[in-house]
């Protein structure tokens, strides 16, 4: 059976991580499907700024073409993959992003044509925009199968009576499964109307590396990081935008220092939050105590994930943060926000500690409950033993297998 993934999620430069969860995933079915990747790659035109500038339009549009890179960076590590990086136009998202899959749709639907045996292929989109909207004109134009995986922003920035709530139920409709990565996110979906049958979805999670994420030294992994040993360190990574709500966690973290808690904290990530995050830390008088680190490669994640004795994420919405998946993996604790599916893998005590979302003082006491605890290690990693390579890819041949026999 051959199967080609759709996603405007993959590694596409040295140290980028964008997508690593979508990559470990098709590498390991790979194993088992013929699978091509057709990677979405934008071309973002400066159209806003030439319209607010018009008579410097002609240089700032030779401007960006000159700046723009003209392919992204294979990263090294993606072998023994079918990977396509698509280019396809992608307008100002503020007044176009409902209709993104039909820019992405002219781009890719060359690739099918020239695609061997695509009467045996099923496409396979993660994300209802732009990759599922695009997957339902593939498969009305080729008459293909196609499924859509939800991820989390694609469910909850749907609102109702709008554009995009209109195609969402027509991209689910016309779709033969859904898939996801949280039971909470299909329940979401049928909560706003847009999922109707609900026999027609499945979980499928995403991949983890169990061998890299793994426990170390925690000493070692502070004295290679160059941490100091005398203070506990609180660990954040996302990125930086406000639904993320690493501000909260700042205004925690600088109150915990005033009741003398030794602390240091980390945040890795990049994001149009940043600068606002970087005022925060310098109106609390925190400076010395916080780093933001920008966007690190997975080796260096994995030093802080063990180096922290506690991952951190207040996020206002979720599906599945891979971020958590990995901390317990490593063998530290997480207090996290009581979304998605977050409630589903952290337990009470067990593995870490649930807050409400935008409380800065309910996320200051569940962190010092967690400070409290003796953890043990190895039991933080069985608790995510059910998220194995052999476990999710029996849900994707599931999924497959019931297509194919339609």
């Amino acid at each position: 059976m051959n199967i080609i993934w759709i996603t405007t999620q993959f590694p596409n430069g040295k140290e980028n991580r964008d997508g690593m969860f979508i990559y470990r995933t098709v590498q390991e079915l790979g194993k088992h499907y013929n699978i091509t990747v057709l990677a979405l790659y934008p071309i973002i035109p400066p159209i806003i700024p030439m319209l607010k500038n018009f008579k410097d339009r002609k240089k700032i549009f030779s401007d960006w073409r000159n700046a723009y890179p003209k392919n992204p960076i294979v990263p090294q590590y993606i072998k023994d993959l079918n990977i396509i990086y698509v280019k396809y136009v992608r307008p100002p998202r503020i007044n176009f992003i409902d209709i993104e899959g039909w820019f992405a749709y002219l781009s890719l639907k060359k690739y099918l044509k020239e695609y061997k045996n695509i009467q045996e292929t099923l496409i396979h989109a993660a994300w209802i925009f732009p990759a599922g909207q695009a997957a339902k004109l593939l498969s009305k134009k080729f008459n293909l199968p196609f499924i859509v995986t939800l991820m989390g922003s694609d469910v909850n920035f749907i609102r109702q009576k709008t554009l995009r709530h209109f195609a969402a139920r027509n991209i689910v409709k016309n779709a033969s499964k859904i898939t996801s990565v949280s039971q909470v996110l299909i329940e979401e979906l049928i909560k706003k109307n847009v999922l109707i049958n609900k026999d027609k979805t499945a979980l499928t999670h995403t991949i983890y590396n169990f061998s890299k994420f793994c426990i170390k030294d925690k000493s070692k992994a502070k004295n290679g990081l160059g941490l100091e040993k005398d203070k506990r360190l609180i660990f954040f990574a996302a990125m930086l935008r406000k639904l993320k709500n690493a501000d909260i966690l700042i205004k925690s973290f600088a109150s915990l220092l005033r009741e003398n808690y030794k602390l240091n904290l980390i945040l890795a990530g990049s994001g149009y939050e940043e600068e606002n995050l970087r005022r925060i830390v310098e109106q609390e008088g925190i400076v010395n105590n916080v780093k933001i680190l920008g966007n690190i490669g997975e080796d260096l994640l994995v030093e802080y994930y063990n180096a922290a004795d506690i991952f951190c994420l207040p996020s206002r919405n979720e599906g599945l943060p891979n971020v958590i998946v990995e901390s317990l993996l490593c063998g530290t604790p997480v207090v996290a926000s009581k979304v998605g599916e977050i409630p589903h893998i952290i337990k009470e005590g067990v593995n870490g500690f649930l807050v409400q979302p935008n409380s800065i003082e309910e996320l200051k006491e569940a962190i010092k409950k967690a400070l409290d605890i003796t953890w043990e290690r190895n039991l933080l990693r069985e608790s995510v033993t059910f998220l194995s390579s052999e476990k999710v890819v029996q849900e994707y041949n599931y999924v497959y297998k019931n297509i194919l026999l339609k």
